[in-house]
């Protein structure tokens, strides 16, 4: 199973309203390893970036003017996420904004038909439901990260995203492993044991050991109130 992790940064919060991606942060697990592909650029959001948004990730209006715009890098981003399972800490968040700009940029894919979707901060909000669950709480609680970092960055959050995510599945991997062990094979199910060539060992007891045999068996029978009844001479009557 193909996982990729992403986040991105943006103008200001709302997609519909005009705001921009301006860094996009992809990672790569296949079977729930980091393969270390990524996928990160910076954007030229062909708009100014607000100082309030800027004291969020650090990235300024100079460092985006020469970078390419999205419609540029599109399809090497839609390449990158093809067929994944695509994580995102408020994914609705990401896509939201990703879906819009493949909008601008004149495609008709959008994630949700190239992906499947799932939500790392609908996972923990259903598994805290009375803690803080934004991604610097989580990953410090699961144990991912420190608990202060300076600017957000779409790598590096993508890279917590996935972490948690290992993190909130890890239980679910390991009772499912533990499941198909327990469910295995049958015993009808199992190849047969072949017992060509092999031979077996013969232990042929001496007198003194049948002798202890014999004593062992009269004192259990002697001990016994009814006696025992592998000495009992059965007969019909």
């Amino acid at each position: 199973m193909r996982h990729v992790a992403v986040d991105v940064e943006t103008t200001g919060l709302d997609a519909a309203g005009g705001d921009r991606v301006i860094s996009v942060g992809c990672v790569e697990m296949v079977k729930r390893q980091l393969t270390g592909r990524t996928f990160h650029r910076l954007v030229n959001p062909e708009r100014s970036i607000p100082e309030a948004s800027s004291r969020v990730h650090g990235i300024t209006n100079e460092q985006v003017a020469g970078q390419p715009r999205f419609s540029d890098l599109a399809g090497e981003f839609l390449d990158f996420l093809r067929g994944a399972e695509l994580l995102g800490h408020n994914l609705e968040f990401d896509r939201s904004f990703l879906d819009q700009e493949l909008r601008r940029a004149g495609r008709e894919e959008r994630l949700g038909q190239l992906c499947g979707l799932t939500c790392t901060l609908k996972m923990a909000r259903a598994r805290y439901p009375a803690q803080r669950n934004n991604l610097d709480a989580l990953s410090f609680r699961l144990g991912v990260a420190s608990e202060s970092r300076g600017y957000h960055d779409a790598l590096e959050d993508a890279r917590l995203t996935a972490d948690v995510w290992l993190q909130m599945t890890r239980k679910q991997v390991e009772l499912k492993m533990e499941a198909d062990t327990s469910a295995g094979a049958s015993a009808s199910e199992a190849p047969a044991l072949s017992r060509q060539g092999l031979t077996l060992a013969l232990f042929e007891l001496g007198g003194d050991d049948l002798k202890r045999h014999q004593e062992m068996l009269e004192m259990i029978d002697g001990k016994s109130e009814q006696g025992a009844a592998w000495l009992k001479d059965f007969k019909e009557a």
